[in-house]
């Protein structure tokens, strides 16, 4: 599956741009400041109809402008497919496939996917649990619907707790009220903690397998991801009820699947503690490199790969690595951003690759 075309209207910096691509690399060149990384999120935002980067659409519209639109040109099985997603300030949200409106956006995610790797991933090593959780929610939504939807519904149930507690100011809340909200979160709970549980057992070996090819076939060190949830020891059930009394002080659910989070370790050690700048770089390179592959293997879909400056964040050795990953045949279609084309096709030219290159001034 491969874009051929991507067109940005009034998205981020850039006012009118159209770019055509090649099937397998494609560079983006430019100095700071001239928009690369905002062409690979609109490669991003085409694939998940939100931006890596920035939560809120009204963020992405050029500065002076009420509208934007992304439109792309992928081909699948040799048939060529139309995507234009649309929003403004006071424009909701559209996305049509082939001139045909999706009724929800959830309808259309999964249908093409994208994994980013930029020099921010770090924070998915020391930043809070949210970033985690969206990585694994992510990872897993792409290829579950229901999973989606249930993650949706969860989130929606749990603004209602927060606002009816919130409203107590404190004072003690009618069981019968609090009931009809474990009614609806526990199976929910369970369901999602489930699905968890066995994405982590699926992925942990797709990311051992992409840290050994990065960092050489001879390294030893074994990477873990560990799945901390109140689940794993408690139910949902004696959680909601031992958080009552501090919940309803609060005015918020102080505990549930989602306070998830998810430790990575080396070597049976935290990662974040007793990693070295370049285990902890590696390890997240690895972790975007095995979240492709398992998209990869459990769709039968090669997602975009979007590379924003990573030449100049990991040493010569990992980019050789990374190089010869990317380009065999495991791999498909692939955004690159740098600030030195010649630092890009020397990388490439190793491996005996061909890259489009598309300028940025």
């Amino acid at each position: 599956m491969n874009l051929k075309e991507l067109r940005l209207y009034h998205f981020k910096n850039h006012s009118n741009i159209t770019l055509q691509f090649a099937d397998k690399v494609n560079a983006i060149i430019g100095n700071n400041g001239v928009g690369k990384t905002n062409i690979l999120d609109a490669v991003y935002y085409l694939a998940n109809t939100k931006s890596y980067f920035n939560h809120l659409d009204n963020q992405l519209i050029q500065f002076g402008e009420t509208e934007c639109s992304i439109m792309g040109i992928y081909s699948d099985e040799n048939q060529n497919t139309d995507i234009q997603i649309a929003f403004g300030e006071n424009r909701k949200k559209t996305v049509k496939k082939n001139q045909k409106a999706f009724p929800r956006l959830l309808d259309y995610i999964g249908q093409v996917s994208a994994v980013f790797i930029t020099p921010y991933d770090i924070s998915l090593v020391f930043e809070g649990s949210e970033e985690r959780r969206r990585f694994i929610d992510y990872t897993i939504s792409q290829l579950d619907k229901t999973y989606l939807n249930q993650l949706i519904e969860y989130r929606k149930v749990i603004e209602q707790r927060n606002s009816f507690l919130k409203s107590l100011d404190g004072k003690d809340a009618d069981p019968i009220l609090m009931e009809s909200f474990s009614f609806k979160l526990i199976p929910l709970s369970n369901s999602i903690f489930q699905k968890r549980t066995e994405f982590i057992e699926k992925f942990n070996p797709y990311f051992n397998e992409s840290y050994r090819k990065l960092c050489g076939d001879l390294n030893q060190e074994i990477l873990k991801i560990e799945y901390v949830s109140p689940l794993n020891s408690d139910s949902i059930e004696k959680i909601l009820l031992n958080n009552h009394k501090i919940d309803c002080i609060s005015g918020r659910t102080n505990n549930g699947i989602h306070k998830d989070d998810l430790n990575i370790e080396i070597n049976g050690l935290p990662l974040k503690k007793f990693g070295s700048q370049g285990q902890i770089k590696s390890s997240v390179i690895a972790l975007k490199l095995a979240q492709y592959q398992y998209l990869n293997q459990l769709s039968g879909k090669k997602p975009w790969l979007l590379l924003d400056d990573i030449f100049e964040k990991i040493d010569e050795t990992r980019s050789q690595q990374l190089m010869k990953m990317v380009c065999g045949d495991e791999f498909g279609q692939i955004f690159v951003s740098d600030t030195h084309a010649q630092r890009v096709k020397d990388h490439f030219d190793s491996q005996g690759v061909e890259v489009n290159y598309y300028i940025l001034e």
